[in-house]
């Protein structure tokens, strides 16, 4: 059960479990932890993949050409997700569903290896120009068959509708955390920025990035143990390329972005860790995107940063 603590300076602080994971809310006035909770199920009760009345299955299961009717943010997740994959050259896709699902994640787990065949055809149904989306009425209609999966921006979309609500109950300062996404602003309860610790994939703690007012997401490969081998043997992570079809090939082991909302921090993280560290970091040094990258070298890790990153470390 979530619990309520005082943890001085006026800061309280709110945890809980939702999406599968933990949530932790800390701000500087009190907090409606029912309000809280009617926020993170409603996010789950639109996006979730798991909860077969979500309005994100219920367009997933709809045939081509029948228009969806779905919430305004629903449709806003999926208008960005667009425009995150334009952006990233398809490094970033939320209609991979059926790509993970083949490679064994997701609620629609596939329990054997993809074949070559396989990742072919699963192929053939990705692409974001396949959804369309409409704000009034808010609905999406499939133009082709397609399967949505927005868990690389739902936890996001969970902590920035979790800031508007902690902002509109006249909390100044806050730091707010799902599974390991995470949004601050004003100060901490010691004064001066939050210190938001980033986690290393070999143990212990990476970086500790000071932020005032932003978001920080981290995606790594390191947090889901893979499922199937690659064909060749090598080790096939859960990061999937849409591009390919195939796991991300390359040794970069975690991505960390620092960015205005946790839902662009989110989907930045997810898409460089796909480009892997040397073309990631050149995307984020070329739009002015704070970005950290761990890159396996042996037993150790080789961390690089993009310019932007500078300013929190």
């Amino acid at each position: 059960m979530p619990t309520l603590l005082v943890l001085g300076c006026g800061y309280e602080r709110v945890d809980g479990h939702t999406m599968g994971t933990t949530y932790s809310i800390q701000a500087d006035c009190g907090l409606a932890r029912p309000q809280v909770e009617s926020v993170l199920a409603e996010v789950n009760r639109q996006m979730s993949t798991y909860d077969a009345s979500s309005e994100l299955v219920a367009f997933n299961r709809a045939p081509v050409g029948e228009p969806v009717r779905v919430a305004e943010q629903v449709v806003d997740v999926v208008a960005a997700a667009r425009r995150y994959s334009t952006l990233t050259g398809g490094a970033f896709d939320a209609t991979v569903a059926p790509l993970v699902a083949l490679w064994g994640f997701g609620a629609d787990a596939s329990s054997v290896p993809p074949t070559a065949a396989d990742i072919q055809a699963a192929l053939g149904e990705v692409g974001h120009d396949r959804v369309r989306h409409e704000r009034q009425p808010p609905r999406l209609e499939k133009l082709a068959p397609v399967a949505l999966d927005l868990s690389a921006l739902a936890k996001g979309h969970a902590v920035d509708e979790l800031a508007r609500t902690v902002r509109a109950a006249g909390c100044a300062a806050f730091l707010i955390e799902i599974g390991g996404e995470v949004r601050v602003a004003g100060a901490s309860p010691g004064g001066g920025p939050w210190h938001v610790g980033v986690e290393s994939p070999l143990g212990g703690r990476l970086a500790v990035l000071k932020v005032t007012e932003g978001a920080v997401a981290t995606s790594g490969d390191y947090r889901q143990r893979p499922r199937f081998d690659a064909a060749d043997g090598a080790r096939a992570g859960h990061v999937i390329d849409p591009r390919t079809g195939y796991p991300a090939d390359h040794d970069t082991a975690l991505v960390t972005v620092v960015a205005e909302t946790a839902r662009e921090a989110d989907a930045l993280a997810t898409a460089f860790l796909v480009m892997g560290a040397a073309r990631g970091e050149a995307f984020a040094t070329r739009h002015a995107i704070a970005a950290l990258f761990a890159t396996r070298d042996g037993t150790n890790l080789a961390i690089t940063q993009s310019p932007a990153m500078a300013k929190y470390r």
